[in-house]
């Protein structure tokens, strides 16, 4: 091969390495970098090599940014940048590492001294080395002194600080003071030129004061890698994926479930420390325990962006107790939207919750109209409530969202009835980091009820295996607007009042009255007993007969009760030719007003020793609505004389409307209608009574 073309391919490749640095390290250091890299590299890389002469570098710890910056003094070495280069580290022995990995680059790697030459010159130490271009590379400890650090009449015109922080070495703010002051007073005047000279500081934050976070303040240029971020979309993007793949770091992440305020500046180049935590882990307060009685409220925080790898659904489940909150529950998980509807309906499942809310412009978005049809899908109607969202919720507006739990959670008035990692975690790195599950739970103050209608009620109220009271009345509280039909099996006698089962259905009642019906007649026992065996017989027949009369047991029609302004010409959505249409009977109750008079006297009393109300847990709704979901109306701050609109309010409006129905005595009519003969109409479904004889059913 000619010279000539071996130094012309030489020259070009040097130009060309001169030109583009990223290529030079990826050219010449092959080697040291067995894992592929990534885009985090190339901007750091970029970083380093930029003509402003100021730069604090932060990345995570294991992106390799020592052996990039190692390298960016060889390649800046080589092509005469600089004259005479400090490395600076926590300690003489850490700088003294860094010379040696350049050492022994100009040593052993053919390429570089193909291109360059061998460069070792006559000074070859442990802590200085002095290329045959005359360039200097000294190492110097943390606050050394500067003296004797001149290479001839040069001052260093370039400096590498390489974590000046050793993360196993404890120190307090008074040395962290000490370090700042010798950078200040030391290290930045004994440079050529303090402003122009090249200076790239390599470092983690670790506690108040520390270098990085004092640069920043003092404003130098700051370039930071954290780990993992959210891309436009908000997806989470690794930094590195080659080594650190999200799953990779998620599993870390569990490793500082106690420790977050590490884990964020270690790995997300956040400026953190202990003190700066608004919730503390001694703020934690835990009392393992089973839910019972306590009525639940669940909110569910949905990730605007579908996938695995997008931002993640928090929820939270919790309780109010007086002033106490109890959270039964809680998580953040990467959800697909039909996983979503799937966790909502656990949810419904697994707490029996009184709401279940979900931020309205996640529900919009692509979560409302699945949830639908899932329960038309299941038969099942679940208390799913919008939430509007609380005023700039991301960002710093979310921040103080979130932050108003914090005064609960300094008097120990949140209590956890297990561990919850996931929100354990956000919270001890809150303000930084993922916050879902945290955002979640810090609505339970804005959902939290402002003042339920029935105070009364309690969990003595909840009576198991509650049954139909054979010889007297069934009655079915029902009400509906145009899109919902409500409907409470009850039975009222003896001032008792048993409320039995209850429905809650989304549909006009013209498609849902008949659906209640079929859920009544297959539902609780309502029949009773009746004589079987002929027509009424004498006393003295009676005794004549060596066998008595047969008793059957026949199903008893329920009469269903409805608000009057079911009666209205104008006014009516159907309810009531509905429920003729089965054909069934339907009168108006009473006034709401004197229903809800009734019924909050009856909550307060006893019979015979047991509460005058009894309900069957089967009863769903109606515990729900009596334990907080049937509430007064907050509108701008004040609190309103009616009830909050909502499945609870067309329901109790209902049962009302049975109650006043009751007061006056009405119910105990349906006895002496027995007695009579009742026919039904066949086009309207009218009931009228019959001068035709009975019939005698066999």
């Amino acid at each position: 091969m000619n010279p000539e073309t071996v130094d012309l391919d030489i020259a070009q490749a040097q130009r060309d390495l001169l030109a583009d640095r990223w290529k030079a390290h990826v050219a010449l250091f092959p080697h040291r970098h067995p894992d592929p890299s990534s885009l985090a590299h190339w901007e750091l890389v970029t970083a380093i090599h930029n003509p402003r002469p100021r730069l604090s570098v932060e990345g995570f710890r294991g992106i390799g940014k020592t052996t990039y910056l190692e390298e960016a003094a060889i390649i800046k070495a080589v092509y005469r940048e600089f004259r005479n280069m400090v490395i600076v580290g926590a300690s003489y022995t850490r700088a003294t590492d860094r010379i040696a990995s350049i050492k022994r680059e100009f040593e052993i790697n053919d390429y570089l001294i193909q291109l360059f030459g061998d460069l070792r010159g006559d000074v070859w130490q442990d802590g200085k080395i002095v290329l045959k271009t005359g360039l200097c590379i000294q190492a110097l400890g943390r606050d050394q002194s500067m003296v004797g650090i001149k290479h001839f009449d040069w001052r260093p015109d370039a400096a590498m600080l390489d974590d000046t922080e050793d993360p196993d070495e404890p120190r307090n703010d008074a040395e962290r003071q000490a370090t700042w002051d010798w950078f200040l007073k030391t290290f930045l005047p004994a440079l050529d030129r303090p402003l122009e000279s090249w200076v790239r500081v390599l470092g983690t934050r670790r506690g108040v004061g520390s270098i990085p976070e004092r640069l920043e303040r003092a404003h130098w240029p700051v370039k930071k890698i954290p780990i993992e971020h959210l891309d436009e979309d908000g997806k989470r993007k690794a930094a590195w994926p080659a080594k650190f793949p999200l799953d990779d770091i998620d599993r870390m992440k569990l490793d500082y479930i106690g420790d977050m305020h590490t884990w964020n500046q270690e790995y997300m180049c956040e400026p953190m420390s202990a003190a700066d935590l608004i919730f503390k882990r001694e703020m934690f307060r835990y009392e393992p325990r089973e839910r019972t009685w306590e009525p639940v409220w669940c909110m569910i925080d949905p990730a605007r962006t579908g996938g695995r790898r997008g931002a993640s659904t928090g929820w939270a489940a919790w309780s109010w107790v007086k002033n106490r909150l109890y959270v039964w529950g809680a998580d953040a998980h990467f959800l697909l939207p039909d996983e979503i509807v799937s966790l909502a309906f656990d949810l419904a499942e697994r707490f029996d919750p009184i709401w279940i809310g979900v931020e309205k412009d996640g529900l919009a978005q692509f979560i409302e109209q699945p949830l639908r049809q899932e329960q038309v899908r299941r038969g099942l109607t679940i208390p799913v409530k919008p939430i509007a969202a609380i005023s700039g919720t991301q960002g710093h507006g979310q921040t103080r969202f979130i932050q108003g739990l914090q005064p609960f959670f300094s008097n120990r008035e949140v209590i956890f009835a297990q561990e919850f990692p996931a929100l354990e975690a956000q919270l001890l790195s809150f303000p930084a980091g993922i916050r879902d599950a945290a955002n979640a739970l810090a609505y339970a103050l804005t959902m939290r009820p402002a003042a339920p209608i029935y105070d009364g009620f309690t969990h003595e109220h909840v009576v198991e295996d509650i049954a139909i009271s054979g010889g007297h009345p069934v009655f079915v509280a029902a009400n509906a607007t145009g899109a919902m039909t409500t409907a409470v099996l009850v039975q009222a006698f003896d001032g008792t009042i048993r409320i039995l089962a209850d429905w809650v259905m989304e549909g006009a009642p013209a498609e849902r009255v008949a659906d209640i019906a079929q859920a009544i007649a297959t539902g609780p026992d309502s029949s009773r007993p009746v004589v079987v065996g002929g027509r009424g017989k004498s006393w003295e027949d009676m005794l004549k007969t060596a066998v008595p009369d047969r008793m059957l047991r026949r199903p008893a029609a329920a009469v269903w009760v409805v608000p009057q302004i079911h009666t209205d010409r104008h006014m009516n959505v159907g309810l009531m030719q509905a429920v003729r249409a089965l054909p069934g009977e339907v009168r108006p109750g009473g006034t709401e007003v004197s229903g809800s008079m009734y019924l909050r006297d009856a909550l307060s009393r006893q019979v015979r020793g047991l509460p005058a109300v009894e309900i069957n847990p089967a009863a769903r709704w109606t515990l729900r609505a009596l334990a907080g979901g049937y509430t007064r109306s907050m509108v701008r701050g004040r609190l309103q004389d009616f009830a909050e609109e909502g499945p609870y309010r067309v329901l109790m409006e209902g049962l009302e409307a049975f109650m006043g129905m009751v007061r006056v005595g009405a119910a105990e009519r349906k006895e002496d209608d027995e007695e009579q003969n009742f026919r039904y109409d066949e086009r309207t479904g009218r009931r009228y009574v019959s001068a035709m004889p009975t019939r005698i059913r066999r």
